[in-house]
């Protein structure tokens, strides 16, 4: 029946054949349906012609693209909420997948992105003590490649190919947000004593040391007396009040 109405309608009006041009832009697809069915794809830039009688054409971009994946709370591998927004870069490869297998392979990969990232992010730690140990922050090889993994299975049926994941936003949840940063300050500062009475011990004992070298020992009360002085000196986090023994003399 198709093939009959077209052979009439050419026969009876012989301009409509003009109507059968079309142009095949740079970068873009132009997927060709007759009377509904699949018939071929265009690639080739330039100008095509086919019987425009029964003929539908869905044209798609190949064009490199950009996802913003919008702010959503997720939950870590430790249970604690975040907030976390990403990129994703991508492109249409297989034209036929997604002028014909989705409805809108753009709004169809904005959907599965956010769930699997929710998915993903929930598999790894925010942040992590051991430095092997891939986590959120750090945003490491294996993150990335598990994004981009878990999301090209989910968008193939679309002919989509994930180039690149990255997170865009990444912070705690308000809240908890206060408490994660005064523990953080506590973890510094905790490090930072750590640091001063190692440095204050290694000053201590290089200063009896140079004592004994320049031939001035100390007596074991005295020496004792010195190391406690100086760590209190060294490890202190105020300024140090320098005193002298007054001792009154007797009549």
């Amino acid at each position: 029946m198709g093939w009959f109405l077209i052979i009439l309608v050419t026969i009876l009006f012989p301009p409509i054949l003009l109507f059968g041009f079309y142009i095949v832009n740079p970068r873009e697809e132009v997927v060709v349906l007759s009377f509904g069915r699949y018939i071929t794809t265009h690639r080739r830039e330039g100008i095509n012609w086919m019987h425009p009688v029964g003929r539908a054409l869905r044209r798609v971009s190949t064009q490199d693209a950009t996802l913003d994946v919008p702010a959503s709370t997720v939950v870590d591998r430790n249970g604690n909420p975040i907030h976390i927004s990403a990129v994703v870069v991508y492109k249409i490869t297989e034209s036929k997948k997604a002028a014909l297998d989705v409805e809108d392979p753009h709004r169809f990969l904005t959907d599965q992105a956010g769930a699997v990232i929710k998915r993903v992010s929930s598999e790894f730690p925010y942040e992590s003590e051991h430095v092997d140990e891939p986590c959120l922050k750090k945003e490491n090889q294996v993150i990335t490649e598990a994004l981009i993994r878990e999301l090209q299975e989910a968008v193939d049926v679309a002919g989509i190919t994930i180039q690149m994941v990255r997170f865009n936003d990444l912070t705690y949840s308000p809240e908890i947000a206060q408490a994660m940063l005064m523990r953080q300050q506590a973890l510094a500062l905790i490090d930072a004593r750590k640091t001063i009475v190692d440095g204050a011990v290694q000053i201590v004992r290089d200063a009896v040391t140079q004592l004994d070298d320049e031939g001035l020992p100390l007596e074991p009360a005295r020496q004792q007396e010195l190391v406690a002085n100086l760590l209190v000196v060294l490890c202190s986090g105020e300024h140090a009040q320098p005193t002298i023994q007054v001792q009154a003399s007797s009549s």
